[in-house]
């Protein structure tokens, strides 16, 4: 996103909404589905769930009771989507942390009351199998490049389980391939293995692979693969558009909400007493980093986001995202308490002035049938489809619950994008302040002149020459002019090992240079700028990127991390689906991170942030490549993982 430029000192961002914020040192946990050896390793947890359906986004309607088409769609998603999300889940981080079981959403219902048509869905859609007690196959060699790029008319094969499981060979077992998201469609053969195991059977996936006919179908006009999860936008810098909350208490629905549920659920919509809110969390906040409105979106411009209390000026009559929703009667708030018995209010209405909140994760879950759970200020949700409801305009999540729009910002996309580096190009210097400038060294050799701006983020090839100018150094660009040393990000990486081949791919992480290089070989092919983890003296604090040499593991296109805070005061957060997120060691992952601007400096919880582009770039560059149509993918013999070498 285009976020507001930071100082060069810049090192924070949103408390909340970092996985590895260096504001709040809050113990970070990705929540994924299980793991492809089943093995319940510290730090090695299994994955969430997966994603990827080819369908289009529905449209969205204008009217508060027009577009009954999208929402039939909306709920059959949702229905289907929620229950798909029954699988185990684990929690884990940017760090070598212990597992930690991370408990399942509901199952959503699709009766509304009165105000919202009732519709009778289906939602027979099986949560993927426990493997984990099964046996490891012997894996068969990977398909040839000229198999898996030979064009496809069918048959196809669609994902009906939230996480679609893809095995070696025609059985269960603890030692999966990868997975496939709810509604991704894969190449396929058309005549099924049977099993005892499997009745429906295994069908052979083009691309390697198998999956049990449990969990997917040859009916592509199945209503669970129509209807399943938005595919990830390939094309762009993210697979998904993400909204920030911008206030405590704003709820994720398991269904949609009639009128009174959202009176019931959301009682500031009527309440014009408050004062302005003043949650403490926002003192934590680099006002640089937050997040804008992404102008061309059509959700984020619908309305001002407002705050925790920003419906204080609308009559009690009307919703406060200004639509022209009129409800019959104010419904008595669910939470009505004294006002001055701070500590009998729900979490999310309590005054933060005098007594900061102490919110854990679980405490968020409500799980009535139609709330499912409530977000904490800083939150991001990862966007399915929008559609409008009751003249309000909702998000469906990838997670098939759904949220107010009126309460949240969809951000911009970070633009900043790392080089390439051409034949002859040994170093890449990236400016990373906001203040730096190109100079022109003066005739006679000594000192230096300003000759324009060098604007942040920007890239110059280097010749390798240096001058010292008193305590200054410069450096020499390929295009003649010279930049200060202090203002730019410089890419240094280390001798290749002697265990990696002079033809193999490997990634270079410079901590103390703060750069990334994909190499093949001795070969630089690839630079760009990172956010490596944030040190400290303080051992609750100290979140210092590992060194070492290790081998990507597993591949996701996109998995949600979350956690609680490790002290006093610091509040949960949750990034639904990051982007690009491979992991190497334990729970250490290079991944894209789109809700801070701050590349070039220590940032991250332990993880390595990129910005999504160069995730995306170096995701689609190293092994294991990601077969198509598939979410995740894992690392095994016969597909190993690409080198990454962490180093200061």
């Amino acid at each position: 996103m285009q976020v507001l430029d930071t100082s060069d000192e810049a090192t924070h961002t949103m408390s909340a909404m970092d996985p590895e914020n260096p504001a709040k040192p809050t113990a970070p946990k990705n929540r994924r589905v299980a793991s492809r050896s089943g093995e319940d390793r510290p730090g090695t947890p299994g994955n969430r769930r997966g994603h990827g359906a080819p369908s289009a986004a529905a449209p969205t309607p204008t009217g508060g009771r027009g577009g009954l088409a999208t929402v039939v769609g909306a709920l059959v998603g949702i229905a289907v989507g929620a229950v798909g999300i029954g699988a185990v889940t684990w929690g884990s981080g940017c760090g070598n942390r212990a597992n930690k079981a991370v408990t399942t959403l509901p199952s959503a219902t699709t009766t509304t009351s009165e105000s919202a048509p009732s519709f009778s869905v289906s939602t027979e859609v099986a949560p993927a199998p426990d493997d984990s007690n099964e046996p490891e196959v012997a894996e068969p060699d990977a398909p040839t490049k000229e198999t898996e790029a030979k064009p496809w008319t069918g048959p196809w094969l669609g994902a009906i389980a939230q996480v679609t499981p893809v095995y070696p060979t025609p059985r269960f077992s603890k030692n999966r391939l990868g997975y496939l998201r709810r509604g991704a469609k894969v190449a396929t053969s058309e005549k099924a293995v049977h099993t005892d195991s499997c009745k429906q059977g295994f069908y052979a996936l083009i691309d390697g692979g198998y999956v049990c006919g449990k969990y997917a179908t040859l009916d592509e006009q199945d209503s669970r693969v129509k209807l399943g999860v938005k595919a990830p936008d390939l094309e762009g810098p993210m697979p998904y558009k993400y909204a920030y909350n911008t206030a405590h208490g704003t709820p994720l629905y398991a269904q949609v909400p009639s009128k009174d549920d959202m009176l019931k659920y959301e009682p500031y919509l009527l309440d014009r007493a408050k004062k302005k809110d003043k949650d403490t969390d926002a003192k934590s906040v680099e006002k640089a980093d937050q997040p804008r409105r992404d102008e061309g979106d059509q959700a984020s411009t619908a309305r001002p986001a407002p705050s925790a209390t920003a419906s204080a000026a609308a009559p009690d009559h009307a919703i406060a995202s200004g639509s022209a929703l009129v409800l019959e009667a104010p419904a008595p708030s669910a939470s009505a308490v004294d006002e001055d018995d701070e500590d009998e209010k729900p979490w999310w209405q309590r005054d933060t002035k005098d007594k900061p909140l102490d919110v854990k994760l679980s405490d968020l879950d409500e799980k009535d049938g139609t709330i499912a759970k409530r977000m904490v200020k800083g939150f991001f949700v990862a966007i399915d489809r929008s559609f409008s409801w009751n003249n309000r305009l909702w998000y469906k999540t990838t997670e098939g619950l759904i949220a107010p729009s009126d309460r949240m910002i969809v951000p911009k996309t970070p633009e900043l994008r790392g080089f390439d580096m051409a034949s002859g190009v040994k170093q890449v210097g990236f400016i990373r302040g906001s203040q730096a400038s190109k100079h022109d060294q003066k005739k006679d050799g000594k000192g230096f002149t300003k000759k324009g701006k060098a604007a942040r983020f920007t890239s110059y090839a280097l010749t390798g020459k240096t001058d010292l100018d008193g305590k200054q150094r410069y450096l020499e660009t390929a295009d003649g002019f010279w930049i200060r040393e202090a203002d730019a990000a410089l890419t240094e990486p280390g001798p290749r090992p002697e265990r990696i081949a002079a033809d193999e791919k490997w990634v270079d992480v410079n901590l103390t240079r703060r750069t990334l290089v994909a190499m093949v070989g001795d070969k630089p092919v690839y630079a760009a700028m990172i956010s490596p983890g944030k040190t400290s003296a303080k051992k609750e604090k100290d979140h210092r990127t590992k060194s070492g040499i290790f081998r990507i593991r597993e591949k996701h296109i996109a998995t949600t991390m979350d956690g609680d805070g490790t002290a006093g005061g610091d509040l949960p957060y949750s990034i639904m689906d990051v982007p690009y997120v491979e992991y190497y060691d334990g729970s250490y992952a290079l991944h894209a991170a789109f809700w801070h601007n701050n590349f070039g400096h220590e940032q991250s919880h332990g993880c390595v942030n990129l910005a999504p582009q160069d995730a995306k770039w170096l995701f689609f560059w190293t092994e294991p490549a990601l077969p198509r149509g598939w979410h995740g993918v894992w690392s095994s013999d016969k597909r190993q993982g690409s080198w990454v070498v962490v180093h200061e």
